[in-house]
C-alpha cells in the first residue's frame, strides 16, 4: 500500500497539491525529492540523453544541446518557465509518487544571514530507506552540456540583500509588461550570484539547485498575481505555445491548471480515525500535529478527506493540553480555542440502493464528483497558535463535536484523512 502522504491526501479529495519551502521541509520530504533526483540521473545513465523522462533531456531542454527553448528577455519569461519546471516536477513524480518541487527563497532572513540552504550544499547525506550514507544528488550533477559534474562559485552573501531590493520593486509593478523584466532583473542576478554552471543559460538547468531557484521565481510570480490578477498579460504571452511543451501562455496564468499551489511550510498527520476518537471522550477527536516553521505570518490548520456527514455538527478545534478546555463555548485565551468548522448534514440517502456509495471516478469521466466525496477545509489558527506558542515542534489538536442545537455529539460520524498545519510568509 502506497505510504499515506500530504500530496496523495489532497489529490484523492480533489484538492490542490502544495509546493514548500525547501527549508521547511520534513526529513522524509527531503529525503524522497534526492531519490526522485537521483532516479531522473539514472534514466539518463541507463536510457541515454535523448531519453525524455531523465534528467539531462529536461535539463538541456534550457539551453543546450540546441535548440534554445527556453525564453529571456521577452514577457514570455515567466510563463515559459512555469511550464518548464512542471514539467520537470512531473519528472521527478514518476521516480517518487508524490514527491513536489520545493522552493528555495533567496530573499529570506535565513538565505540573508547563511545563503544556500544545506540541503543543497551538505556533501552526503544518509538514506532514511536505505540507510546509505550517499552523495547529495541537490550539490551536483552530471551535464551533457560540458561533460562534467555541475559546478559553483558563490559571490558574498552580502548581495543577495541587493537582489531582495530588486524583487521587492517588482513586486511593486503594477502591470505585466513591467512586472516580467523587473522580475527577470534579479532572477538573472541569482543565477550570477551562485556562480559556476548557474552562471550561463546554456549549462544553467544542469545545476540541482536552478530548479528550486525558478520555483522560488515562479512563488513571486504566483504572489504577484494574487495581488495584482492578470488583466494587462497581453494577447501575444496568452497565445505563445510553451514549445517543447503544448501549453499555452494563457494555460499557464492560474497554478490550479497545473493543481498546485504555494505554502512556507507544512505540518503534516494522517489520521487514524479510530485512535483519534479513542484518545478523548465520546465526543473528542484528538491528533498531534507538527509544525515545521514558528516564524509565520499566517498559519492554517487544514482538514484533508473530510467525509460528508449525514447529521450537522459544530466542531469546535482546541490548540493544547489540559483540563481548562472543558466548557466547549469558553472561547476565552485560556480555553485553547482556535476556531469552529461547521458542516452541514446530507441527511439519509434519498436514493435506491448503491446511490450514497462512493466508488472510484475514471479519469475520463468529466462530471462533478460524487456528492459523497470526501473533502478540503481549512480554519485561520494564526492568533490562537501564537497564543499557544509550541515549543516542542508538535501542536495537540482536540476537535469537541457538538450537534445542531449545540449539544455534545458522538465523533463516530467525524472521519478524515489527515490534517495539515500550513504556514505562510
Amino acid at each position: 500500500m502506497a505510504e499515506v502522504t500530504s500530496t496523495n491526501t489532497r489529490v484523492a479529495s480533489s484538492g490542490v497539491r502544495v509546493r514548500k519551502n525547501i527549508r521547511h521541509l520534513s526529513e522524509r520530504e527531503l529525503n524522497d525529492l534526492r531519490n526522485a533526483y537521483e532516479g531522473l540521473y539514472k534514466v539518463s545513465a541507463d536510457g541515454g540523453n535523448d531519453d525524455e523522462r531523465g534528467y539531462q533531456w529536461i535539463a538541456g531542454v534550457h539551453g543546450l544541446p540546441t535548440p534554445f527553448y527556453c525564453q529571456h528577455g521577452n514577457l514570455n519569461f515567466p510563463t515559459w518557465h512555469r511550464a518548464y519546471i512542471y514539467e520537470f516536477e512531473l519528472r521527478l513524480q514518476e521516480q517518487v509518487a508524490g514527491v513536489m518541487l520545493p522552493y528555495w527563497d533567496w530573499t529570506s532572513e535565513q538565505s540573508l544571514n547563511i545563503g544556500m540552504p544545506a540541503a543543497v550544499t551538505d556533501l552526503t547525506y544518509q538514506d532514511l530507506n536505505t540507510g546509505e550514507t550517499k552523495p547529495n544528488p541537490l550539490l551536483t550533477a552530471f551535464s551533457q552540456a560540458t561533460g562534467t559534474d555541475t559546478t559553483r562559485s558563490p559571490s558574498p552573501i552580502s548581495g543577495l540583500q541587493r537582489l531582495k531590493t530588486q524583487v521587492d520593486l517588482a513586486q511593486r509593478q503594477t502591470t505585466y509588461d513591467r512586472y516580467s523584466p523587473a522580475l527577470e532583473n534579479p532572477h538573472g542576478g541569482l543565477h550570477v550570484w551562485v556562480g559556476g554552471d548557474m552562471g550561463s543559460v546554456p549549462r544553467a538547468a544542469f545545476d540541482p539547485i536552478f530548479w528550486l531557484h525558478h520555483c522560488n521565481v515562479d512563488r513571486l510570480w504566483f504572489e504577484w498575481q494574487r495581488a495584482h490578477g492578470d488583466s494587462t498579460v497581453p494577447q501575444a504571452q496568452l497565445d505563445f505555445v510553451c514549445a517543447p511543451f503544448t501549453y499555452t501562455g494563457g494555460q499557464t496564468l492560474d497554478t490550479k491548471f497545473f493543481d498546485y499551489t504555494y505554502v512556507d511550510g507544512e505540518g503534516f498527520t494522517e489520521v487514524d480515525n479510530d485512535a483519534a476518537q479513542n484518545q478523548g471522550g465520546d465526543n473528542e477527536i484528538q491528533i498531534d500535529v507538527p509544525i515545521d516553521n514558528t516564524e509565520y505570518k499566517h498559519a492554517f490548520l487544514e482538514i484533508l478527506g473530510l467525509s460528508k456527514t449525514i447529521g450537522s455538527y459544530k466542531l469546535n478545534i482546541y490548540l493544547g493540553e489540559g483540563d481548562d478546555r472543558d466548557d466547549a463555548n469558553n472561547e476565552n485565551i485560556e480555553s485553547g480555542f482556535a476556531e469552529s468548522i461547521f458542516l452541514l448534514g446530507h441527511g439519509e440517502c434519498a436514493g435506491g440502493v448503491g446511490h450514497c456509495t462512493l466508488k472510484p471516478k475514471p479519469a475520463f469521466d468529466k462530471r462533478p464528483p460524487h456528492h459523497l466525496q470526501p473533502f478540503n477545509t481549512y480554519v485561520d489558527i494564526t492568533q490562537s497558535l501564537r497564543r499557544y506558542n509550541p515549543q516542542n515542534g508538535i501542536v495537540p489538536v482536540t476537535i469537541k463535536v457538538f450537534d445542531d442545537n449545540d449539544n455534545p455529539a458522538s465523533n463516530h460520524e467525524i472521519k478524515m484523512k489527515g490534517i495539515s498545519l500550513v504556514t505562510h510568509q
